[in-house]
């Protein structure tokens, strides 16, 4: 695995895809404040106590002005519902856990990131597709990791591609920005937790 984590107790897991889910489709406020984002990037960095200085100026931007606060809202409810945690499907993930829990650390959410999934080519997806049914090398990702991680009981890709085939019962497709019925959905799959 790439993550410097082993995902271990996480038996609800949030496959998580960002573009289309979190940050919307032509959504750049970052570009109108490309400026002031260095200043920005040393105030995160004295409050958190991250060097985000370090971090590329526009990955800042985006997760700080780009991600979108309801549908951030919407993760946290699901994580508060289900007990989940969150693996990175996303093209994200090439960053790495620790840069991806240090994104979403800007949202309060870094302590439920507990992974990021490896990569398949897509060469491989295809040669392992059952018949006329390609499989997505992200659904492959995905069920890769389930398969090594037994101790996954419940999972739900979000994603805003369809990687559907493979992951039936297991995946919520999103069109611009999670939206509240969607979150419903996925809280659903994974099943709240019992008081």
């Amino acid at each position: 695995m790439k993550g410097d984590s082993v995902v271990e107790n996480c038996e609800k897991i949030i496959f998580l895809d960002i573009d289309g889910v979190l940050q919307g489709y032509g959504n750049g406020q970052r570009f109108e404040r490309l400026e002031s984002i260095p200043d920005l990037q040393k105030e995160l960095s004295d409050k958190h106590g991250v060097d985000y200085v370090a971090y590329d100026k526009y990955d800042i931007g985006a997760v700080y002005y780009d991600w979108d606060p309801h549908a951030i809202s919407l993760i946290k409810k699901m994580l508060l519902a289900t007990g989940a945690k969150i693996v990175i499907s996303s093209d994200w993930r090439i960053h790495g856990l620790q840069r991806m829990k240090d994104f979403f650390r800007l949202h309060g959410l870094h302590e439920y990131v507990v992974d990021v999934t490896d990569e398949v080519e897509c060469d491989e997806a295809i040669a392992r597709s059952a018949g006329p049914r390609f499989i997505d090398p992200r659904t492959f990702e995905i069920l890769d990791y389930v398969e090594n991680h037994p101790e996954i009981k419940s999972f739900v890709a979000i994603d805003d591609m369809d990687i559907s085939v493979g992951l039936e019962g297991h995946f919520v497709e999103t069109t611009h920005l999670i939206n509240d019925e969607q979150c419903d959905k996925c809280i659903e799959i994974l099943g709240a937790v019992r008081e």
